[in-house]
């Protein structure tokens, strides 16, 4: 820790320029024996690598002679002196340093981010992340002719990556000092009300945790902010995609999957710097009701709503006893606290689908559908219609391209949630964004309305993402015959930005099947094969959503014209839409998906 007053009780490391000295407790400068021991085993490895590329170089210069003239090889390739082994070494050095000086700055960030992380398993998986940086090593690939590419490839990734996990971090320090000032105000108090709330912080002695050279921005003495254990996940997740991509590429060599790495990691840096806000896609009012934190991610303004709603039942309905008091405080609070759980389940699926959307997107247009087929016109259960016979989707995709009829081009502006495509009025009415509104939620119809908004969100996200990896499986497979194209794929940024890699030239296929071509190529075949992998959600829950609505009507009509309350109401759409979203996943899509899979 770089204070002036606080005493260090362990060894420490500072900079000074390039150089980087250890020092003891004391401040005398140190060399661990290991250090010593990896220094030999890097220099005999540098050996090894300069003399293969020296050996390299020789051997297809003289074959180049040997095979160009007749004559005897020329003596100084023979005797090796026409090969400046010094400059090879001081190359092999110069790419050593910035490989090893990118990989200290990649770790900084990952150990300062263990220095507030406070779980056992947290520090354990962030420790597992900065062992496997520390052995990491340049994948030489050698059949090149030089290693300075290779070296320059990886060490661009370290850059990167170090770019990427600074600004995750830096930004969630940023986001967490804000979340602490927002629940520590000026005018709170401490009582034991506040047990479970994160502890405080004097923003004042700013202070260095890397030491003399921060990774991350500067905290205060004492701030500590366990949230940033989360560097694991973005580790893993970026090793997950990246094996994802050489998988879907059939990335073999090293130069290969070198390259995808670079790529991904470029996109990714790129994608961060151009992160909108969570529901950027959706309409300004679900952002209000539901994105917007203002009210409902405040802890004291709903701690206050669950305590004024105990005040007014005391005051309403007499309470006398401590027990039947403490009773409707701990239903109430457990009401919020559900309201606090669906809420942010909700916003992780909505935030999701609408990543997941956009992929859906690219992957209709490279096939040469439309966006429609992502959308569900939405149509009330009141205002319903009793249908004799529902639609039935297409056995193949491609036969939409040829009779559009059974396909509905509704298109809105802004993507919408889930249920609001099969009751937007009752079931899918809610609001997050005042203290009067989220008093309304407070009871068991509306908690239960919320769980079926939920389900429907999760169930519209697990089917855009079988219908993306379908797509990009079936690319992939369609690329085991086609390795020339393949490799064509593999070097544009459009497939690491969409992650399916579709060929552009399948829009041309579309237009040929539209055209009723009767002439077929193999090639052809093969695109219409690809085409017919397309999953259409609207042709996917159309039908479901009309039975739906049918059963609803003839359950009105049982009832001999009896009025029905809005409570009973709410309640036959609810297990309607249960029972839809459950026919959705368990009779039409998957198996819908396996078929075309297999």
């Amino acid at each position: 820790m770089d204070f002036a007053e606080v005493e260090n009780l362990h060894d420490f490391y500072s900079c000074e320029e390039r150089v980087v000295h250890t020092q003891d407790q004391r401040g005398f400068y140190i060399v661990y024996d290991v250090a010593l021991k990896d220094l030999d085993e890097l220099e005999k490895e540098l050996l090894l690598v300069g003399s293969h590329f020296i050996q390299r170089f020789r051997t297809e210069k003289m074959a180049e002679e040997a095979s160009t003239s007749n004559q005897t090889a020329d003596v100084h390739s023979c005797s090796g002196t026409d090969v400046d082994g010094v400059a090879v070494l001081l190359d092999l050095w110069t790419c050593e340093t910035e490989f090893l000086e990118s990989k200290v700055q990649l770790l900084n960030c990952y150990c300062e981010a263990y220095q507030h992380t406070a779980g056992a398993e947290e520090r354990f998986a962030l420790a597992r992340v900065v062992t496997d940086i520390m052995h990491s090593r340049p994948q030489l690939d050698l059949t090149q002719d030089h290693f300075a590419q290779v070296y320059r490839a990886e060490t661009d990734c370290l850059r990167s990556h170090q770019q990427l996990i600074k600004n995750v971090l830096d930004n969630q320090i940023e986001n967490q000092r804000q979340y602490l000032q927002r629940i520590w105000r000026e005018d709170r108090k401490g009582s034991t009300q506040d047990f479970g709330l994160p502890l405080n912080y004097v923003p004042k002695h700013m202070v260095s945790v890397g030491g003399s050279s921060p990774a991350l921005m500067n905290v205060c003495l004492l701030e500590v902010h366990p949230s940033l254990c989360l560097a694991s996940a973005v580790y893993q997740g970026l090793v997950q995609a990246h094996t994802e991509l050489c998988q879907l590429h059939r990335a073999t060599s090293v130069s290969h999957k070198l390259l995808l790495q670079q790529k991904l990691l470029h996109q990714a840096l790129q994608s961060w710097n151009s992160l909108v806000s969570p529901g950027a896609s959706y309409s300004s009012q679900i952002q209000k009701d539901l994105f917007s934190g203002v009210f409902f991610e405040d802890p004291g303004l709903v701690q206050n709503v669950g305590l004024s709603l105990v005040e007014s039942a005391e005051e309403k309905d007499g309470m006398q006893g401590e027990r039947e008091k403490h009773s409707y405080a701990v239903e109430t609070f457990s009401k919020l606290l559900e309201l606090v759980t669906v809420r942010h389940r909700l916003l992780e699926s909505a935030s999701e689908t609408a990543h997941l959307a956009q992929l859906y997107r690219n992957v209709a247009s490279d096939l040469g559908f439309s966006e429609f087929h992502l959308h569900l016109r939405p149509l009330p259960f009141d205002v319903a219609e009793q249908k004799d016979q529902t639609e039935q989707r297409p056995i193949f995709i491609t036969a939409a391209l040829e009779d559009d009829s059974s396909v509905d081009r509704f298109s809105p502006s802004h993507l919408p949630l889930s249920i609001q495509e099969l009751d937007e009025e009752q079931v899918g009415r809610f609001s997050f964004s005042s203290e009067e509104a989220v008093s309304r939620l407070m009871n068991t119809q509306s908690i239960e309305n919320l769980q079926v908004t939920l389900a429907c969100q999760v169930t519209q996200k697990n089917a855009l993402i079988s219908a993306v990896k379908v797509a990009c499986l079936c690319h992939w497979a369609e690329s085991v015959t086609s390795s020339a194209e393949s490799d064509r794929v593999l070097h544009s940024d459009k497939d690491v930005k969409s992650t399916t890699g579709i060929d552009s030239k399948l829009k041309s296929s579309s237009g040929k099947l539209q055209e009723k071509s009767d002439m077929k190529t193999p090639s052809t075949t093969t695109r219409e094969r690809l085409m017919e992998a397309f999953v259409s959600i609207q042709l996917e829950k159309v039908g479901l959503r009309d039975e739906m609505l049918n059963s609803y009507l003839q359950k009105k009509q049982a009832e001999g014209g009896l009025t029905q309350t809005l409570e009973e109401a709410a309640k036959i759409k609810r297990s309607l839409i249960i029972e839809f979203l459950k026919r959705q996943v368990c009779e039409k899509q998957l198996n819908s998906l396996c078929y075309k899979t297999r």
